[in-house]
């Protein structure tokens, strides 16, 4: 099993990254974040398309580039690094589960689809390919033309309708504006059983990488920190307890990051305890950017918690990644149970 990166994947990590630098720049992000989340990322969204961002995974016979879940994960680390905004998860799971001119349109970008997982305080009920729903704390509602919903066992997706209504809701984190939604809406099962599954495991590993693309930008913005800020005459990075920390960080970073792409690897390859992996990747990762979050700011001194810095943003998708497709306290669970059986 090979770890390190082709030079394919160099050439995937590079594009994007010079794509979110011009497109999705954090001060850009911040500006959104203080206005409308949707303005504005039409264009970026049909572009990112024509990059071909939304179908790696695909084979090139359906439109896609003929790569893999690792590509994928490649994809969202930068993601991660850059706190991009914008319904990405749920329109790269919806490339993987659609057909026909509804997959052309996600892969082209004229077809945002915001992820929801379904909450134990929502209301969504099916009858008769029609979906009568309350949800609440949906990510990059405003920007989406339709949910892919994850309730339980079952994926579906709900096409935008006149029936659609969304109100804002206040969010602990700017990048990732969250709504209240209410529809009566047509919808259909896109994933269901074993496949509904293995999806949910795709978006839990993809989820992981982003954290990981944050994670490794706490330990790049501490370093780089230390050694421009200066106390008693020298850079604040040649003192013990701030080169601890960030030597910390790194270990944190490196740990999450090899987890996850070993986890990634075992669901591509279809590992028969892939799952069990995807859990050990998860729990890292959340451990990890949580801390590394925290000592980011640590790092930062005074300057750290203010708002123009951004440490904080970190800090706070960091808290948003831990409560996704199950919270540490879930994970650990799960690992211990299968340890019982």
């Amino acid at each position: 099993m090979d770890l390190m990166q082709s030079q394919e994947q160099d050439a995937i990590q590079e594009t994007v990254r010079s794509f979110l630098g011009k497109q999705l720049s954090l001060e850009k992000t911040r500006r959104w974040a203080e206005g409308d989340a949707a303005e504005g990322l039409d264009d970026v969204w049909r572009e990112a398309g024509s990059l071909g961002f939304f179908a790696l995974a695909l084979e090139e016979t359906a439109g896609g580039s003929g790569f893999s879940l690792t590509e994928e994960m490649i994809l969202f680390n930068e993601l991660g690094r850059s706190l991009a905004p914008g319904p990405w998860l749920g329109s790269v799971l919806a490339a993987r589960v659609l057909g026909g001119a509804e997959r052309a349109a996600v892969v082209d970008g004229s077809l945002p689809c915001a992820l929801v997982t379904i909450r134990d305080a929502d209301r969504f009920e099916v009858e008769g390919g029609r979906v009568r729903a309350q949800l609440s704390q949906v990510a990059d509602a405003a920007s989406a033309r339709a949910l892919l919903v994850y309730d339980a066992a079952d994926w579906y997706l709900v096409r935008r309708d006149a029936s659609w209504e969304i109100a804002s809701q206040r969010s602990l984190d700017p990048t990732r504006v969250l709504s209240s939604l209410t529809c009566d809406s047509e919808c259909a099962v896109v994933a269901r059983g074993e496949s509904a599954r293995s999806l949910a495991l795709t978006a839990t590993i993809l989820s992981c990488a982003e954290a990981v693309g944050g994670i490794e930008r706490t330990v790049e913005m501490s370093v780089e920190y230390g050694k421009v800020r200066e106390q008693f005459g020298q850079p604040i990075g040649s003192f013990q307890a701030v080169k601890h920390r960030c030597a910390d960080m790194a270990v944190r970073a490196e740990v999450a990051r090899s987890a996850t792409i070993y986890a990634t690897i075992a669901l591509r390859d279809g590992v028969a305890n892939a799952a069990h992996h995807v859990a050990v990747a998860k729990l890292l990762c959340a451990d990890a950017y949580l801390q590394n979050g925290a000592d980011n700011i640590q790092n930062h001194g005074g300057m750290g918690f203010t708002w123009e810095c951004d440490a904080h943003l970190y800090m706070k998708r960091a808290h948003g990644f831990d409560h996704a497709f199950g919270p540490r306290a879930t994970q650990l669970e799960a690992l211990v149970a299968e340890l019982r059986a």
